[in-house]
């Protein structure tokens, strides 16, 4: 009997694509009810197990023939095949249809957790992703400008002793007409080019901020710019320089001065570097100019929004239960449901509204 019941189980096993197991002995009794369905036979009923299971009774003709639960169909004693696969057409559908929607359930609330859970998770990685890409893609750019330069100047610096000064002899005299027109004073010391400019006013907004004369070198050895002197504030001495000599923020013109270093070009680099000293670019700054003024009293940032796609204060995100939208980044993320107010429109929807509210106004006028 208990093969002809055990073929039974696999029919239906295999009809509803749940795991049904059957047991009927103590020693076969784990947790199998926790990942599929347990029928137990020839059951104890006065057995610690019988007593312990939580479920319906089983009566047939007034007799006490089992209990059922969600998960558990247990059959005291030997019940005749036909009994028993009575019992079982009349439950195991039932219970494999709770188990499955029991599964699905599980399953969609777990996707929707996570859904929730990693939505803004995603597009935080996505930005920062987005921005690691677009540095790589400067850097191999920087790169492969490097590296045309630097075979240039060693093309150059392989020529003969004859040729290099024969440069440096004309490099001399280009370099010293920038004084006193730019630099007070231009000297060579060791391997660097040291050349200091007068006090420097930058205009910006209406107003002067003055700054005291800055040095510039050149370390011919290394093919490096430093800059130092200025005026000190918060750890900067220029609005694109801080104290540290190397921490310089070149802007759109750092290719040229790396190029114009490389090839020792000291006329045209000090020229270039003048007139970035003598510039303001107020829309990124390493310190806003205005922190030079001592009567200048920062806004308090906390009081602005902030908007945590772009990690900046000033707009925010607009909130709704089931989607963001930055108007400012133009960013929209999960509008699928038509109920949310920032759900982009197509033009059908768009129409249908301006009729929506063509109909409310002749409604009003009437």
């Amino acid at each position: 009997m208990i093969e002809q019941i055990r073929t039974l189980i696999r029919f239906y096993e295999q009809k509803w694509h749940v795991p049904i197991t059957l047991m009927n002995q103590d020693m076969d009794l784990h947790c199998w009810h926790e990942v599929g369905i347990a029928v137990r036979v020839n059951a104890d009923p006065d057995s610690a197990f019988s007593k312990n299971i939580a479920g319906d009774p089983l009566v047939m003709e007034s007799v006490l023939v089992g209990k059922v639960n969600a998960s558990w169909l247990v059959l005291y004693g030997a019940p005749h095949i036909d009994v028993t696969s009575n019992i079982l057409d009349a439950h195991l559908p039932r219970m494999c249809r709770a188990f499955r929607k029991r599964q699905r359930e599980t399953l969609i609330d777990t996707m929707q957790t996570v859904a929730a859970e990693r939505k803004h998770e995603l597009a935080v990685s996505l930005r920062d992703d987005k921005y690691e890409l677009e540095r790589l893609c400067m850097q191999v750019m920087t790169l492969s400008r490097k590296i045309e330069g630097d075979r240039e100047i060693l093309n150059m610096f392989s020529r003969a002793p004859e040729f290099i000064k024969g440069k440096a002899t004309r490099t001399f005299v280009e370099m010293m007409k920038l004084v006193p027109s730019c630099y007070s004073h231009i000297n060579v010391v060791d391997k660097s080019v040291l050349a200091e400019t007068y006090p420097i006013t930058l205009e910006h907004d209406g107003r002067s901020y003055d700054f005291d004369p800055y040095v510039v070198e050149v370390d011919l050895d290394k093919g490096k710019v430093l800059i130092s002197g200025g005026t000190e504030c918060n750890g900067y001495i220029h609005p694109h320089c801080t104290d540290d000599p190397n921490n310089i923020c070149w802007g759109n013109v750092g290719h040229l001065v790396s190029r114009l270093t490389g090839e020792l070009d000291l006329h045209g680099l000090l020229q270039l570097v003048h007139q970035f000293l003598h510039s303001y670019n107020n829309s990124d700054p390493f310190q806003k100019i205005e922190k030079w003024d001592p009567d200048f009293v920062e806004d308090n940032e906390d009081d602005d929004p902030y908007c945590s796609w772009c990690d900046d204060y000033g707009h925010d995100i607009s909130d709704c239960e089931s989607c963001w939208w930055c108007e400012h980044c133009q960013q929209y993320d999960d509008h699928d449901a038509d109920e949310c107010p920032n759900h982009p429109k197509d033009e059908d929807e768009e129409e249908e509204d301006a009729d929506a509210e063509l109909a409310e106004d002749t409604a009003s006028a009437g």
